[in-house]
């Protein structure tokens, strides 16, 4: 009954608000009619000509009606305009505060455009693929982003929820060109890989199928770089080979231009070789698939992790990882670029609390404007609209300079960024960046010009059309939403510089770690040989021990040595009658070949012992040296020397020498057990040679790399860099990080610096006639600086108070970015808090001593 009440009542009320509407259009139509037959009969004509012709004008009531809501439209227009013609009047106007109000906007929106072009490309855009959003990665949870070649093939044959799965794995080869060789990257992809992306070759074809599998055809495709430059790209180039770490591959086809792997590692490669993947071999990849139509993650994850387990040994325990393609390249950089996001959007909120002040100050200029306005008929809404369209015009104004500042500071992030950051081309302004940066636009505008609108639309017409008023109506309202603006900034400052100085301090750790190692006067060239030209470890220990010799032979070369990189870790050994405590699968030690002046060279002294000497080659007693970590783990009573281990079963070696621990260039400070072995007993393929010269390193880079090829040409040398250059590519991301942040945070501090000083520095303006009064009646300048200074200071330990309560909520964020430094380390929070404090009373003490120089009678009279 009660529903049926309600439907009745719904329906009455629909009927009334039609006929009240109706009425008020006859209404409006009456009055239209009524002054056009008013004007026709002064044109001449009788009442009855007037009142015929005015009806033809209007066509009818119907065409009346019409008239009538076009009006109001066209009415709407025309006010619209003239807000914007008003506006752009009052900035005309004022070309200062104008100029100075856009180029501060411009700045926070054009540094906040240029930030999110960056996470637009990395975190945002999809994937260059059809049907982005179906692709995922796949991978074990024990090897990091890769997975064994056994457990993709059981994927492969057995999951359902994929339609489609492929394999990929970056190497490096040696390239014979025709010129020269050189060192060049590639990518192993299964037959699978290309179709899943929906890539097809521009030129040729696809891998086959009998090419994916061991001992297939050996085919190659060119990237379409490769292409234009070593064959001009002539289409003919098929069926042509070409020569890959002394394998001979026939060309097959060409990728299309700026094809590239989304991935955060690698993404560009000169040629795609396929796969081939043996499951009898250790072997490790990264696995991408395409969901089925329907098929959700989580249960792509549940059936290819029953599929995992399916094929363990008893005992073990794995489990099937799987993420969305696009969360898993922008996965280590994602965190960093949310957080640079977050600082700039805190400069953009300093700079809209600023320009807020100063749309204040105008407002209050303007305060008799908008009361005679008001009195002549003028609407709140209306002097609100007006406002907020100044407002916004600025902030657009300010967001096409800022558009302008993107397109630079994009160049600038890019350059910084570009050992931190994958998918790296293209990073361009799209419809993306575009739409945000006008969106931004509109946001600020209303965001500063908001608070301002409101209250100059509710200024008291009575109160302010008196004489003297305007002090009093001026003093609370704009000094409670003028000192709330600064507060607000200082917080925001604060927040910012908090995070700045815990990167700053997270960096001064990083750069105290010793690597243990002198990189100063040391060149670094990386060499790889080609396996099937130097299959044996004497060929490979021959080949390098050329390389010694004729570069110790070299002019200004003082020593020189080659080194392996460390091992995976994990080689097991034994010792001969020890004594060690623990089973034998926690007897671990890495391992990393040497050749015999590698100590010499990198200033590494030895601690016992010797070290290698000429003695110790092929045929010889196998020996090695140890590392004091080594020595604590396995010999803490540090008798070690003579003692015999053999590793993974191999031969017996005597230990001889123990050296300090070499951190080399890694974040880990853990103390890694290593046993060095001479490269004369323990050849390897891939070797880094270290050269300490008298001069400059890298003025002998090319006579070290024309004598390598002197030996044979098929064996490039590539990465020719110096020790010095590595250990500050190794602190490149946090040395970034650090500085951009660190700039926002200087930014914020200049911006919350001149909101305060306009805040006291307005006040004191406001208050020229009380300070002249306080004056006359006997106050010394030192009690007007006091009472300046303290109601400044005093909107600075409020903002500091609510800034340190923010960034101590905040602190778990940026954890991830620091070393060993706390997120509310106090000695932090305490030098932040004094830095801004200090700035903050120069910015409050220029205003205040300005007003202990207030001449009375020069105030009173002025007043």
């Amino acid at each position: 009954m009660m529903m049926k009440f309600n439907g009745i009542w719904l329906r009455l009320s629909a009927i009334f608000q039609k006929e009240h509407n109706e009425r008020e259009m006859d209404a409006e139509l009456r009055f239209h009619l009524e002054m056009q037959i008013e004007e026709n009969i002064r044109r001449g004509m009788s009442p009855a000509e007037a009142r015929y012709a005015a009806q033809r004008t209007f066509g009818g009531v119907d065409q009346v009606k019409e008239d009538c809501r076009e009006t109001r439209g066209i009415r709407w227009l025309n006010e619209l305009f003239q807000d914007l013609r008003f506006g752009v009047r009052i900035l005309r106007r004022n070309p200062g505060i104008t100029g100075i109000a856009i180029l501060t906007l411009a700045l926070g929106i054009g540094a906040t455009t240029a930030i999110f072009t960056v996470v637009n490309a990395v975190l945002l855009r999809p994937l260059p693929y059809p049907e982005p959003g179906h692709l995922v990665y796949v991978k074990g949870d024990t090897w990091g982003p890769f997975t064994s070649g056994r457990e993709y093939t059981a994927w492969q044959n057995r999951s359902q929820t994929l339609s489609q799965i492929a394999a990929y794995m970056d190497r490096d080869a040696n390239f014979i060109g025709s010129d020269q060789s050189e060192r060049v990257s590639c990518a192993t992809v299964t037959a699978s890989f290309f179709p899943l992306l929906g890539i097809r070759p521009i030129v040729g074809r696809n891998f086959a199928l009998e090419e994916d599998r061991p001992g297939g055809p050996q085919a190659v495709i060119l990237s379409q770089a490769r292409w234009k430059r070593d064959y001009g790209g002539d289409p003919s180039v098929l069926g042509k080979t070409l020569t890959l770490d002394g394998k001979i591959y026939t060309i097959i086809g060409v990728v299309p231009e700026r094809f590239q792997v989304s991935d955060r590692y690698r993404f560009n490669y000169d040629f795609w070789l396929p796969l081939a993947l043996d499951v009898k071999e250790v072997s490790l990849v990264r696995v991408v698939g395409r969901l089925r139509p329907g098929v959700g993650v989580e249960q792509a994850r549940s059936e290819l992790d029953t599929v995992l387990q399916s094929t363990l040994r008893k005992g073990q325990k794995r489990h099937a990882v799987v993420t969305s393609w696009q969360d898993e390249v922008g996965g280590d950089v994602r965190l960093s670029l949310l957080i640079f996001l977050g600082a700039v959007a805190c400069v953009l909120m300093i700079a809209c609390a600023n320009v807020a002040n100063l749309a204040l100050a105008r407002a209050a200029v303007r305060e008799r404007e908008f009361v005679v306005r008001r009195a002549l008929g003028v609407g709140q809404l209306r002097i609100l609209r007006q406002l907020l369209t100044e407002s916004v015009l600025m902030a657009l104004l300010g967001g096409m300079l800022g558009l302008a500042l993107a397109f630079w500071g994009r160049d600038l992030l890019v350059a910084f960024l570009t050992t931190s950051l994958p998918m790296l081309d293209p990073i361009d302004i799209d419809y993306r960046v575009l739409g945000f940066n006008f969106s931004l636009s509109l946001l600020t505008g209303a965001a500063f010009g908001l608070a301002p609108a409101m209250h100059a639309s509710k200024t008291p017409l009575n109160e302010s059309l008196k004489d003297g008023s305007r002090g009093a109506t001026e003093g609370k309202a704009h000094r409670r939403l003028r000192s709330l603006l600064a507060v607000s900034e200082l917080a925001l400052a604060m927040v910012l510089l908090v995070g700045a100085g815990l990167l700053l301090r997270s960096f001064l750790r990083l750069r105290e770690i010793d690597p243990g190692i002198k990189t100063d006067h040391v060149l670094s060239v990386t060499i790889d040989l080609t396996p099937s030209q130097y299959p044996t470890t004497r060929a490979q220990a021959a080949f390098f021990q050329q390389v010694l010799e004729r570069t110790k032979a070299l002019a200004g070369i003082h020593s020189a040595a080659v080194s392996s990189d460390l091992g995976l870790g994990g080689y097991r050994f034994t010792v001969s009658g020890g004594t060690i405590e623990g089973s034998q699968e926690t007897l671990q030690v890495d391992i990393a070949t040497i050749s015999q002046d590698y100590f010499r060279v990198l200033g590494i002294p030895l601690t016992k012992g010797r070290a290698f000497e000429e003695s110790d080659r092929e045929g010889a007693p196998g020996v090695v040296v140890a590392n004091e970590a080594f020595v604590r783990r396995y010999f803490p009573s540090g008798d070690c020397l003579g003692k015999r281990i053999s590793v993974e079963k191999n031969e017996w070696m005597s230990i001889v020498g123990v050296v300090p621990d070499v951190h080399g260039f890694t974040y880990d400070p853990d103390k890694v057990p290593v046993l060095y072995r001479p490269n004369m007993q323990d050849g390897r393929s891939h070797m880094q040679l270290v050269v300490r010269t008298a001069g400059d390193p890298l003025q002998s880079a090319a006579a070290v790399e024309a004598q390598i090829r002197s030996i044979d040409r098929g064996q490039p040398p590539h990465n020719i860099t110096t020790l010095d250059q590595e250990a500050s590519d190794f602190l490149a991301p946090q040395r970034i990080d650090m500085w951009l942040l660190t700039a926002f945070a200087g930014m914020a501090l200049i911006l919350a610096a001149i909101g305060i000083y306009g805040v006291i520095s307005y006040s004191v303006s406001r208050r020229t006639h009380e300070i002249g009064i306080r004056t006359a009646m006997g106050a010394r300048p030192s009690d007007v600086l006091r009472l300046v200074l303290g109601h400044g200071m005093l909107l600075v330990a409020i903002g500091l108070g609510i800034g340190m309560a923010v960034s101590l909520a905040l602190g778990g964020i940026i954890t991830s970015m620091l070393y060993k430094v706390s997120n509310t380390d106090p000695y932090t929070y305490a030098g932040t808090a004094l830095l801004l404090a200090l700035v903050a009373l120069l910015a409050c003490y220029i205003p205040a001593r300005r007003a202990a120089r207030v001449d009375p009678m020069v105030a009173l009279r002025n007043e």
